[in-house]
């Protein structure tokens, strides 16, 4: 006895997946966009966060040309979105080191002894007078004082030698180095330049060397200089460190 065979269904035909393109590119834009986003606000890893960010962008982009083309998108908006907060976040930054430092590097002029005023005062010191910077270091200078330069002195040919005694005040909390302040080489009389003399053998040495002026202590030294046969006008200026506010002190001499 035969039986009939069966008959044959044909299996319906399964459409392939369409591969993703680019997939690991876009979740790598939006990563780094994140990363960018939250690093954006801490001032010196804002550098590399930025970079990071840069990176992303290329990612991104590639991966537009991929399946995941919206992933790519809010990667590359993220990533652009850090950069600029990188940015801002770092001109905010240079505005207000720069406020610090101008603070810092502003100085005022007082009597010895005075409270420290709030505002640097205008008129520049004169002798007897104490600059003071923002910081606390101070510097006086006394009246100078006629001196009689030896046989070797240095210039030759003075016409008449002045001395001023210099005292420095450190009213910071850290040591000072003298060697950082300049002493002696900005002074003028009569508005011309006026000489430091150097007399190992008579009464106008200078005395000035470096040292380490410790917190609270002050450092005392002398400076000789050659001036006209006549009084006339003397100009001292005094800066402690480099681009920091110039005490110029102006009198008789």
């Amino acid at each position: 006895m035969t039986f009939p065979t069966p008959p044959v269904y044909a299996q319906p035909q399964v459409a392939p997946q369409k591969p993703t393109r680019f997939r690991a590119l876009a979740w790598a834009a939006v990563i780094l966009g994140i990363v960018g986003v939250v690093g954006s606000w801490v001032i010196f890893l804002n550098n590399l966060t930025a970079i990071a960010a840069f990176v992303g962008i290329v990612l991104g982009v590639i991966a537009l040309f991929g399946t995941r083309k919206v992933l790519a998108t809010i990667g590359v908006v993220l990533c652009v979105i850090a950069i600029v907060l990188t940015v801002v976040a770092q001109q905010a930054a240079v505005r207000e080191l720069d406020k610090i430092l101008g603070e810092a590097t502003q100085g005022q002029v007082e009597s010895p002894g005075e409270t420290a005023k709030q505002d640097a005062l205008t008129e520049n010191p004169t002798w007897g007078k104490r600059f003071t910077w923002a910081n606390g270091l101070s510097v006086d200078v006394a009246a100078p004082a006629a001196c009689t330069p030896g046989q070797y002195s240095a210039p030759s040919n003075i016409a008449r030698a002045v001395r001023f005694e210099i005292t420095i005040t450190n009213g910071t909390s850290a040591a000072f180095e003298t060697a950082l302040m300049s002493v002696g080489t900005d002074a003028q009389f009569n508005g011309q330049k006026a000489e430091m003399v150097f007399d190992s053998s008579g009464g106008c040495d200078s005395t000035f060397d470096s040292a380490t002026v410790l917190p609270g202590k002050t450092y005392t030294f002398h400076v000789a200089y050659s001036v006209g046969a006549q009084p006339g006008e003397m100009q001292l200026v005094f800066e402690p460190t480099f681009n920091s506010d110039k005490a110029a002190f102006v009198g008789q001499a």
